[in-house]
């Protein structure tokens, strides 16, 4: 099974290759390529040609979708042993969305059930459109497959879990994975996912931010954006860009951590952990932790004694969703 994470400048693939040994190390190989500038034909043959290189393309793939339209649902249902769970999501999530479910892509996570007499579920709904157009860009690719679709949320959970630092086993943690265009942002209860949400906030709207201030190309942009020293030469101040770029991240965190609170899914945040290609800005974790008072670092998922052999650690942050799709199974996961 290989990941591919169809982002917005990136695709990113991943795919570990003794999954299915019983061995606390991996071997992994991956890849990240720079579609920004690049027609849907050109996109397809630039994966085609690095898929080949990897000796993946007559593998199967799972892919993901995220974006600010995904439908999110935190949903309490009782035992009952008469109806499957299956169908009282289904049921419940009919008579609490208004939208039209039958043209759009669901799936669900359980959460942590303390209670022998209820459920927590984590409901999910996407456009099914959104589903196809990542299904017709995989199938332009000869030879390669499809083996399912899930949400980047459970994905990033997923390698977090997995392959996370050991004090994910017993803290509350906001995951935030930083894209290029949007954030998937999700909540752990010691392992157990309790939240999700996705934002419309992004590396681009940093580097676009520093682009237009100094009217500079956005590639100069990006260096500047994680190299203090190129900073500190012409004496430029991150924190003024992040105050304004990072706005809607702290809105979002202050209400995650509110809602979860008050759902009593945790009793409070120990850390918040950063990964995605928009955590490399150099200082992000900092002016966060200031800005919220709560501990915050930065997580690099190819920064683990689990994985042996040859390792691009630099290309880690973009990996988590690929990472966390590399450990799916092949499987149906609609309501």
């Amino acid at each position: 099974m290989i990941g591919i994470d169809l982002g917005g400048k990136f695709v990113k693939i991943c795919k570990i290759l003794n999954l299915e040994k019983k061995t606390n190390e991996y071997s992994i190989i991956s890849a990240v390529i720079d579609i920004s500038k690049s027609t849907e034909i050109e996109r397809a043959d630039k994966l085609s040609a690095v898929l080949k290189k990897m000796a993946c393309l007559n593998d199967s793939a799972y892919l993901a979708v995220g974006g600010k339209d995904i439908i999110n649902r935190d949903l309490t249902l009782k035992r009952n042993n008469a109806i499957s769970l299956k169908e009282q999501i289904n049921n419940e999530a009919l008579n609490s969305i208004p939208e039209d479910l039958g043209k759009m892509y669901t799936s669900f996570a359980i959460m942590k059930n303390d209670s022998d007499k209820e459920y927590n579920v984590i409901f999910s709904a996407a456009p099914m459109e959104k589903v196809n157009a990542k299904f017709s860009f995989i199938n332009t690719v000869e030879t390669l497959s499809v083996a399912g679709v899930t949400l980047e949320d459970f994905a990033l959970a997923n390698a977090f879990i997995e392959f996370g630092p050991k004090y994910k086993n017993n803290e509350n943690i906001i995951l935030i994975n930083i894209g290029y265009s949007v954030s998937n942002v999700i909540v752990l209860n010691s392992k157990d996912l309790v939240f999700i949400k996705d934002i419309d906030f992004g590396g681009q709207d940093i580097t676009r931010d520093i682009s237009a201030f100094f009217s500079i190309p956005e590639r100069l942009s990006e260096e500047l954006k994680r190299r203090d020293d190129l900073r500190q030469n012409i004496n430029f101040n991150m924190k003024n860009v992040l105050k304004k770029n990072v706005a809607v991240l702290i809105e979002t965190l202050f209400r995650t951590i509110e809602h979860c609170i008050t759902r009593q899914f945790i009793v409070s945040v120990d850390r918040i952990v950063l990964t995605g290609g928009g955590a490399m800005t150099e200082g992000i974790d900092n002016f966060i932790q200031d800005t919220l008072g709560i501990p915050t670092e930065k997580w690099n998922p190819l920064d683990n004694n689990k994985f042996v052999g040859y390792i691009n650690k630099p290309q880690g942050f973009f990996l988590p969703v690929a990472l966390g799709l590399a450990l799916e199974k092949e499987k149906k996961a609609n309501v």
